[in-house]
């Protein structure tokens, strides 16, 4: 990774959620969609089993290559037992997602970031009161 530039992706911690904003639409070129994926890879290593929050507010177009990057991303993701969300998607986005039919593997929104970190923490709430009634049985 080249430290004489600017990062893609700017992260930070709100709660249990990590936020990563994709800082500019020059992701796209293809020279640096590689460290797109690269910075999000190493900061999802550093912090296993986290709630990631990418924001795309920025950013108003994504190659194929940039959907593959973002597909590596969320099997690291899995592997380390986090979650993956992408918010502030635009309509357009959006639609390649849908055509793809990547939108059955992300979740995806179009709202704003502070919209999506409340629907994102009310999820890890009503995962973990799951895991409670499962884990209490029958009869307990």
């Amino acid at each position: 990774m080249n430290n004489d530039r600017e990062p893609l992706v700017i992260f930070n911690q709100q709660d249990r959620i990590h936020i990563g904003t994709v800082c500019a639409s020059s992701v796209l070129k293809s020279i640096n969609i590689a460290e797109f994926g690269n910075e999000i890879l190493e900061y999802v290593k550093a912090h296993p089993a986290l709630n990631l929050l990418l924001n795309f507010e920025s950013v108003d177009y994504l190659s194929s290559a940039v959907l593959t990057e973002l597909l590596r991303i969320n099997q690291v993701v899995d592997q380390t037992r986090g979650r993956l969300r992408l918010c502030a998607i635009s309509p357009t986005i959006k639609e390649i997602f849908e055509i793809t039919r990547l939108d059955s593997v992300f979740s995806i929104h179009g709202e704003s970031l502070a919209l999506d970190i409340r629907r994102f923490e009310r999820a890890i709430e009503i995962e973990a009161e799951e895991a409670q009634w499962k884990n209490a049985g029958p009869g307990r």
